[in-house]
């Protein structure tokens, strides 16, 4: 019968090391003092979360479905791992590189969208990084990429998820729909294409025309932050399950249009 490995000492709680392996196919042995990885410190209980977790590759929903838990239950448990295995320092160091390398204004381009250009006027008034408020009140802080190719936040890890033509694709779907569009459920592992995720909402309609992802594909779900951007930005407003345009945008959105034709 497999032993579970254990972690730690019964009696005092503190870190136990190994000190003997064995080869059971040449008997080979070696003494001495051999540490565990940070994961062999995990409970059993964690170690399964995490397994969970990778193996729904970071999908909160799924996730949540998954083990029978709250979104807030399994964001505290994802921090409580992080900090027992000791890499919330890590990420405290990276945010530090990213300041220091941070871009803190960006010119307005001549070819910038309406869009580009409200985001840019506001986040340069922030000296280049601003903390906005998601819709459930959560903070979110946001920066320019050192490309220049669009925005950078921690909430959204995987690069280029937003660059300057997913608020551009946001807008032009919600104007297409005549003002108002669903967000989408792509961090539910939706497929293009099905209710969930239709051509025609926000996630969607990105995921398709600046990203690429065909009908029947599963799509990243960045739309959370970037409909939080904009209503920051006072383009539109950020409501659950759906963004509308912001009238006073609009009227200037049509101008600029009809002085572009």
């Amino acid at each position: 019968m497999k032993k579970e490995l254990v972690g730690h000492c019964p009696r005092c709680s503190d870190k136990l090391i190994v000190t003997r392996l064995i080869c059971k196919k040449c008997d080979l042995e070696l003494t001495g003092g051999f540490g565990l990885s940070k994961f062999d410190y995990l409970s059993s209980d964690e170690m399964d979360f995490v397994l969970t977790f990778l193996k729904y590759q970071g999908n909160f929903r799924a996730v949540q479905e998954q083990k029978g838990m709250s979104y807030p239950a399994v964001k505290k448990k994802i921090r409580e791992v992080i900090m027992k295995l000791g890499i919330d320092d890590i990420e405290d160091k990276k945010e530090e590189v990213s300041d220091m390398a941070r871009v803190n204004f960006l010119a307005i381009e001549s070819n910038d969208s309406l869009v580009v250009t409200r985001i840019k006027e506001k986040l340069n008034n922030c000296g280049g990084k601003a903390t906005i408020q998601l819709l459930q009140g959560d903070p979110c802080d946001i920066w320019y990429d050192a490309n220049g190719k669009g925005l950078v936040s921690p909430k959204i890890p995987p690069a280029n998820q937003l660059v300057w033509g997913v608020f551009d694709a946001a807008v032009e779907v919600v104007i297409n729909n005549g003002g108002k569009a669903i967000k989408g459920k792509a961090r539910s592992g939706a497929k293009l294409g099905s209710d969930d995720l239709p051509l025609d909402s926000i996630e969607g309609y990105i995921a398709h025309k600046v990203h690429g992802v065909q009908e029947g594909e599963t799509a990243f779900g960045p739309g959370f932050v970037i409909a939080a951007v904009l209503d920051w930005a006072e383009i539109c407003n950020n409501k659950r399950g759906y963004i509308s345009i912001k009238h006073s945008f609009f009227e200037d959105y049509k101008e600029d249009y009809k002085n572009e034709r």
